[in-house]
This record gives structure tokens, sequence and C-alpha cells, in this order.
């Protein structure tokens, strides 16, 4: 069972989709430590995710390497000179690619930055950025803070993903097949569960069919 969480899953077309680790993952509850606060215009708190959190957890979920993200555009929106300090705005184009499911998000955002004129375009630019790279990982769920949206929701909004080739669960049908006690098959059945597996069909069989059917052998041999 391990192995099958922890190797890529090939479509066919050898293109390596998500684990059933990593879908897990991605539709766990989202931390309460994890989102930040702040006022909004009208004066409403707000709910986010900091950008240095969006990285981290794409390392943690894709690995190092697995993820990259590009600035491919970036334009001056205003400078405007002040008493003592410049005000900069940038409009900068982002783009986030993961390179284990070949996908790909592009998402654009303005960043307003205050200071000495230098510091100020490079602080426009970053803030930029930050938001653009922030857009597009709210395309990976609710680990990414899809969920905030919804009134600071932090459960998974998503559920069960069922569009894109069917994953491949042949790890998980050998792993029932060797387990010896409703104690050990019962751990593979939540972790197929969480990862919204047990619907996958297997030469014409639920894989949830296959864990019942296989929990009724184990509880005869108990009898």
């Amino acid at each position: 069972m391990e192995g099958a969480n922890n190797s890529g899953m090939d479509d066919g077309k050898g293109q390596v989709m998500l684990t059933a680790s990593q879908l897990e993952a991605l539709a766990k509850p989202l931390p309460l430590a994890r989102v930040a606060k702040r006022k909004g215009g009208s004066g409403k708190e707000l709910s986010y995710l900091e950008a240095w959190d969006v990285k981290a957890h794409l390392i943690r979920i894709f690995g190092y390497g697995g993820w990259s993200f590009d600035v491919t555009d970036s334009a001056l929106v205003y400078e405007e000179q002040g008493e003592k300090y410049w005000t900069v705005a940038y409009k900068v184009t982002g783009r986030l690619m993961i390179h284990q499911a070949a996908c790909t998000y592009t998402e654009c955002a303005v960043g307003e930055a205050r200071g000495p004129r230098g510091e100020a375009h490079d602080n426009a630019v970053k803030t930029a950025a930050s938001d653009a790279l922030k857009r597009c990982a709210i395309n990976l769920g609710t680990q990414y803070g899809l969920s905030l949206y919804d009134n600071g929701n932090r459960n998974d909004v998503v559920g069960t993903v069922v569009g894109g080739p069917e994953p491949d669960v042949t790890g998980i049908v050998q792993a029932i097949q060797i387990v010896d006690s409703l104690d050990a098959l019962r751990e593979i059945w939540n972790s197929a569960k969480s990862a919204g597996l047990l619907e996958v069909v297997v030469d014409g069989v639920a894989l949830g069919e296959i864990f019942a059917e296989k929990a009724g052998e184990l509880q005869a041999s108990d009898d």
C-alpha cells in the first residue's frame, strides 16, 4: 500500500498524475494556523494565505523541483512622485506550472508600493508577482485558499474529482488482496476514501465493492 500511495499514476499517455497521497493532502481542511487576517477596504476582516505559505505548501505536496512559477509579463501602471516618496504600481502576469501533472495556470495581479523610486518599483513588482502566484495556486483547491472565498470557510470545497483520466489503483487492489486483518483493510479503505478513489472501476467492479468483498472474506475467516 505504501508504494501505491507514493508512486505516480500514469494516464497511459506518459503523463504522471497525482498520487493518492497528494490527492488526500489536497482534500484536507485548511489548517487555521495557515490563515492570515487583515482588514479590507470596507473594514470587513478578510482571510487569506501569505505567499511564502503558498510556496511552502507547493513544495510539501509537489516536491522540490516539482513546480515552478514564472513572471511572463510586467507593465508599469503608474508612478507618482510625492514630496518625499514615489508611489508605483505594476501589473504582472504569472504562470504556475505543476510539472508532475503537466498543468499550467496563468493569472494577473496589480501591486502597489511606496518609497524611494527604485525600492518602490521593486516592491510593486514583487507584490504583484506574489498575488499572481496566489491566484494561480487557488486553482489547486482548498489547501491554496480557494475555500476562503466562501466567507473564510476552511473546509474542503472541491470534494471528489471525477474529471480527467481514471487513476491507476493497481497498487491498492494488490494491497487489498494480501491484507490479512480487518484493521489493516480499514486503514487502506480510509486512505482510498480520503483520496476519492472508492468509485474507481477495476475490471467492471468499483474499488469500494472490492473492499466490501474482501471484508466479507476476512469476517468469514474470523468466524
